[in-house]
């Protein structure tokens, strides 16, 4: 019994070390997703801290085609699907979309946007990364989802860890019935036949 139980309390403390990082972040993203106002506050990039109409407007609008030589910097390797002119936070601007996220091109002063399901990253018009916002909600709803931030290796995480926790509750249940089962034994022997 004695061998049985070291090693189960073992066991138990390995999968809760597993577990952990994994029980701390679907804490926090079932919370986000319960709570969003209140856990954005301590997640950084939740908005932008700067602004786009801190850049100056070009002499000359951009062309279409000298935004595209900007678009084209991103995701090479993704496809391009679409080209559209859109309004974006006040400015007239060329959207290009790609398979891996879209560009979007201001053409009065020539900042632009790279976004993603993740993020949005704000350039200046040469090109330097001047801010970011991170999606959290996407963000944590795909861990939540998947145990992973990403959808590429499936729930796979999320199955391991589900696992690892039935486990972790049931060498749990076992720890503390082990060292009590004969005085609860006694008890209900007692109590139902006395």
């Amino acid at each position: 019994m004695g061998k049985i139980f070291r090693h189960l309390k073992t066991l138990h403390s390995w999968m809760g070390l597993i577990a952990l990082p994994w029980v701390i972040l679907f804490g926090l993203s079932g919370l986000y997703l319960n709570h969003p106002q209140l856990v954005s506050q301590i997640l950084p990039d939740s908005a932008y801290g700067a602004e786009a109409e801190m850049f100056a407007s070009l002499d000359v609008p951009l062309t279409p085609e000298t935004a595209a030589n900007i678009a084209r910097q991103y995701w090479p390797e993704s496809p391009m699907n679409a080209i559209r002119q859109i309004k974006y936070h006040g400015f007239d601007a060329v959207e290009f979309t790609r398979g891996a996220g879209r560009i979007i091109v201001a053409k009065e002063t020539g900042h632009y946007y790279t976004k993603t399901n993740f993020q949005n990253v704000l350039y200046s018009p040469q090109g330097e990364a001047v801010d970011r916002k991170i999606y959290w909600n996407y963000l944590l709803g795909v861990f939540h989802r998947n145990g992973w931030f990403s959808r590429t290796i499936g729930t796979i995480l999320a199955d391991i860890t589900a696992i690892i926790l039935i486990a972790f509750g049931l060498s749990g249940i076992t720890l503390w019935y082990l060292p009590r089962h004969k005085r609860i034994k006694k008890d209900l022997v007692e109590r139902f036949f006395s």
